[in-house]
């Protein structure tokens, strides 16, 4: 491929990003002038306010960025999308359609295919195996805690967050702990990057490194879960070699990425709020349940679905081949669904679907659940009084995924 062919590449996918037209039958009150990607309010420091300012208009609203798209703002809607896959597909699932150019099973596939990827991620995260790796966590945790303890202040993201689950998720995958930071550096350049040549360039690292990975692992296989992955080539229902790279990109981008922000939107709010800090304290045992509200409140994904067929939902007509914006943030911020949304309660025991609905629930939801619980308890102990750094505000990002940039901790050592 010649310079040009690249740059032609990258000029055309760069594209994918520009504002579009209104459609015709997309009524003007419907229309939002909203980039998910850089949502106004951002700059002042927190994703989530510039996302709830969708609450004051319309629950259904249609915005000409990125290509343009649909956007459901509210909890019921977020659920109904999410059950209903039949017009709601997964086969696309990012915003601006394609600009991913992988497909990531299980991800990408609608049941009943669907579970055919999911069989062999499932048994990496039975209530044994998340028992076994909580252990190892915290183990991991409490040496971090240690290390950086007489430090008197850390930057979270980087000295914590990024290291605590990304270890646990080498272990499950069996990739070398000393290529950390390449690996997160790849992965959080394909999540957040709105520059065609990082995006795209990160994915194709990734990818090499994927391929080579699951070609030796093919040929000596072992116990972990790339090895599983790579052994679908023998399954008789193997289609191609596009299913093994994208399952593998897939638990790549996942295992790198999430927990690390919820960490740091917990550990950001734990540290402007030290009564709530102190209950975890004093009550240990409700850590359970306000993980719970930490998940509800914190909802991370940002995924995008492609519409099957022309379909109406609540006055609202959608075409076929349209795309659709699946907020979980929205739900979380819902006043219809929660009393007070915006603040944590650890006493209001929600329900809720950061993880998902139906068969595309999060299949690491234990174990994410497992390293929350590990960090509160672990952390709290040692370090029961923290607080923010007054020199250096936090830095947040919206995208696929919403996630904390920088988060300078201090405390008195």
């Amino acid at each position: 491929m010649t310079e040009t062919d690249t740059a032609d590449i990258y000029a055309r996918h760069q594209a994918l990003y520009d504002r579009v037209p209104v459609p015709s039958h997309v009524p003007p009150d419907r229309v939002v002038d909203f980039d998910y990607l850089h949502p106004l309010g951002l700059e002042e420091g927190d994703v989530y306010t510039a996302w709830h300012r969708l609450h004051d208009g319309p629950d259904i609203v249609w915005s000409p960025c990125n290509g343009g798209h649909w956007i459901v703002t509210r909890g019921e809607d977020v659920r109904f999308v999410q059950e209903n896959f039949e017009v709601f597909s997964h086969e696309i699932f990012s915003i601006p359609r394609g600009s991913s150019a992988v497909r990531m099973p299980p991800l990408t596939v609608d049941p009943p295919l669907h579970a055919r990827y999911r069989a062999i991620l499932n048994p990496f995260f039975t209530p044994t195996r998340v028992r076994t790796l909580r252990d190892k966590a915290e183990m991991l945790t409490r040496e971090l805690i240690e290390e950086i303890r007489p430090q008197g202040g850390c930057e979270f993201v980087r000295d914590f967050a990024r290291i605590m689950p990304v270890t646990m998720f080498l272990g499950i995958v069996d990739l070398p702990l000393d290529q950390r930071e390449q690996f997160v550096s790849w992965g959080v350049t394909f999540m957040t990057s709105t520059d065609s040549r990082e995006k795209l360039g990160a994915q194709e690292k990734v990818v090499a490194y994927l391929q080579k990975i699951l070609g030796e692992r093919g040929i000596n296989p072992g116990d972990d879960l790339l090895s599983k992955i790579a052994g679908w080539r023998s399954n008789p229902r193997f289609q191609g070699e596009y299913e093994v790279v994208g399952m593998a990109l897939l638990v790549f981008f996942g295992g790198l990425d999430t927990v690390a922000n919820m960490l740091s939107f917990i550990t950001r709010y734990l540290a402007q709020h030290p009564d709530q800090r102190r209950r975890l304290i004093d009550e240990p045992e409700i850590i359970p349940q306000a993980t719970e509200e930490f998940l509800r409140r914190f909802g991370l994904s940002n995924t995008g679905r492609l519409i099957t067929r022309d379909f109406d939902y609540k006055g609202v007509s959608f075409k076929k081949d349209e795309m659709i914006m699946v907020p979980i943030s929205m739900s979380s911020m819902d006043d219809r669904l929660y009393d007070r949304p915006l603040e944590i309660d650890f006493d209001r025991n929600p329900a809720h679907n950061t993880f998902g609905n139906g068969p595309h629930k999060c299949v690491g939801n234990s174990l994410a659940r497992a390293e929350i619980h590990v960090f509160l308890q672990e952390w709290l102990k040692v370090l029961p009084d923290f607080r923010l750094d007054p020199d250096h505000p936090p830095i947040t990002h919206s995208g696929a995924v919403n996630g904390m940039d920088s988060l300078h901790l201090v405390w008195d050592a």
